[in-house]
């Protein structure tokens, strides 16, 4: 088990990418704390707490990160999964929206980052950012989010060059993951394999991501397998940045 013993905190854990890892995570041996604003978590395992928080307000996460200690005794680990997909170019995205969108992906990944930093340098832990392959590559109606990912990359960035040697800081860039809400999307359009085949067909390997494929690229930079990556991003997005 590689992450056995680990304390880590997930946050967006009640559905999609971040309920994934956290499932994986327990696998993998660690404890885990579940965060999201959802009022309770599918998963059940004795090793894992959910609780319900708001990432955009740091005071709300302070919170967590000390039950967490209570509960735990340490904080080992940080993924910051929670986030909002808004669609919009710039003429038709509000500065309330593009707003928005930042007080989520960055401001929330920031308060995160921020209320468990303290935790982290004393245990020499890690922290892996949800970022996305469209903070690098844009495409267009997604001005506010690509925009907000590409501040994910350079917020985790400044985190590993601030905090090293005792504190790594890499983010993942996925690319289209199938979790069961794109499931729900392709279920209810008029043809369901043609859209899936559209979706794969933009990727090199002719596939969408997997829940999996998140999983074991959060479980390997949060382990000693990556013990000498640090500032780096984990394109796990089908060869889109080709």
């Amino acid at each position: 088990m590689k992450l056995k013993n680990r304390v880590s905190l997930i946050t967006g854990a009640s559905s999609g990418i971040g309920e994934g890892i956290a499932k994986k995570f327990l696998e993998e041996g660690a404890f885990v704390v579940g965060c999201g604003i959802e009022n309770k978590s599918s998963i059940i395992h004795p090793n894992y707490l959910y609780m319900q928080g708001d990432i955009t307000n740091l005071s709300s996460i302070e919170e967590i990160v000390k039950l967490t200690k209570e509960k735990f005794g340490k904080l080992d680990s940080v993924v910051n999964s929670a986030g909002a997909t808004f669609i919009g170019n710039l003429e038709e995205t509000s500065t309330e929206l593009f707003k928005k969108q930042f007080d989520i992906n960055v401001i929330g990944t920031f308060n995160v980052c921020k209320a468990a930093i303290a935790e982290l340098k004393e245990n020499k832990g890690t922290i892996v950012n949800i970022a996305s392959d469209l903070g690098i590559k844009p495409i267009p109606d997604r001005i506010a989010y690509c925009a907000s990912k590409a501040a994910v990359i350079m917020l985790t960035k400044s985190i590993a060059i601030e905090y090293a040697p005792l504190v790594r800081a890499n983010c993942i860039l996925p690319g289209l993951v199938e979790t069961p809400m794109i499931k729900d999307r392709f279920d209810n359009s008029e043809n369901p394999q043609k859209l899936r085949e559209e979706m794969a067909n933009l990727y090199v390997l002719k596939r969408m991501g997997t829940l999996d494929d998140m999983s074991n690229a959060a479980v390997f930079l949060t382990s000693e397998d990556s013990s000498f990556i640090t500032g780096s991003e984990l394109a796990v997005c089908g060869g889109s940045q080709i």
